[in-house]
């Protein structure tokens, strides 16, 4: 009978850990756009900036991603567990904080500021000071629960970073040769 029980507990664990799980979330285009060049689309830039003056941003970046929630069995954002945008600051301009933000729906990468889509500046991230080059790491986990309450199947979702201050920060981008590509990983709950 101990041995029955020792199973039923060991297979219990065992399904318990099979329903949680780390995902690296497929991006499907990452460009930024420019207010004093409001007709340039920037999709074949090696950097992503993202740049205020005076207060007002000046570059956004926007990184959009395939919304795969549903074949992840992940159908309400609770399930969420944390969410982590892996960054480069591959170039620092100006010290300062960044800010992501949420965007239901895709970014095309002839995108510019003229036909970018607004975000939603509610679903925030806390800031990241960037004050060094090198790797960085945003805590992004309200936004991806909010791109899951938003459309757990097939609608994709769009992490945009913008500039506090008077920073300017160029981030590595997925055209960059190297590693240091923006990466979005998410962990579900048990």
């Amino acid at each position: 009978m101990r041995y029955l029980y020792a199973l039923i507990s060991l297979f219990l664990l065992l399904a318990a850990n099979a329903a949680a799980g780390s995902f690296t979330a497929n991006m499907d285009v990452d460009t930024y756009v420019n207010a004093k060049q409001v007709n340039q689309s920037y999709e074949e830039s090696s950097l992503l900036w993202v740049t205020s003056a005076d207060g007002s941003p000046v570059n956004e970046t926007y990184l959009s991603f395939v919304n795969l929630f549903g074949s992840q069995s992940i159908f309400k954002p609770d399930q969420i567990k944390s969410a982590t945008l892996t960054l480069d600051a591959a170039k620092v301009e100006e010290t300062g904080k960044v800010t992501a933000y949420f965007l239901h729906g895709a970014t095309f990468d002839n995108v510019n500021w003229i036909d970018k889509g607004e975000y939603d500046s509610s679903v925030v991230s806390v800031p990241l000071d960037i004050e060094t080059e090198g790797n960085c790491t945003m805590d992004v986990t309200p936004i991806i629960k909010k791109a899951v309450e938003t459309c757990t199947e097939g609608c994709p979702y769009t992490i945009v970073l913008v500039a506090e201050g008077g920073a300017s920060v160029g981030f590595t981008s997925s055209k960059a040769s190297g590693e240091n590509k923006p990466a979005l990983v998410y962990t579900t709950e048990e």
